[in-house]
């Protein structure tokens, strides 16, 4: 389970880093958010819930993190881009919710990397 939770992890800090990359270039050209990029958030929200339910299996048959932290970074890494999608859809201006969610994209990306500096 544990090789699983790895792969999982390095697969989704690479979906990440492309996501917080790509709306950030979105929000700096001031350009629409396009379909395919919501796509890539659902994406790295799904990845983030396998990474998440392989590391609750690993902790509670193997050994739990060495930091609690690491189960909070999870639970906000999976929250935060959903919670932004909740605040950025009911606004009117196109710029306004390609910035909310870079900013989210950015945040979930810090804290997937903080996930790796707590785990194992």
């Amino acid at each position: 389970m544990a090789e699983l939770h790895g792969l999982a992890a390095q697969i989704t800090l690479v979906v990440a880093l492309l996501v917080a990359g790509w709306a950030a270039a979105l929000a700096l050209t001031r350009r629409s958010l396009k379909p395919v990029l919501v796509g890539g958030f659902v994406w790295a929200v799904v990845l983030l819930v396998v990474t998440g339910l392989a590391g609750v299996v690993m902790a509670l048959t193997d050994t739990p993190p060495n930091d609690p932290l690491h189960v909070v970074y999870g639970i906000l890494s999976v929250v935060v881009l959903p919670g932004a999608w909740g605040i950025a859809r009911g606004r009117a201006d196109p710029g306004r919710i390609v910035r909310i969610l870079a900013i989210a994209a950015t945040v979930q990306l810090i804290l997937v990397v903080r996930l790796f500096q707590t785990g194992a």
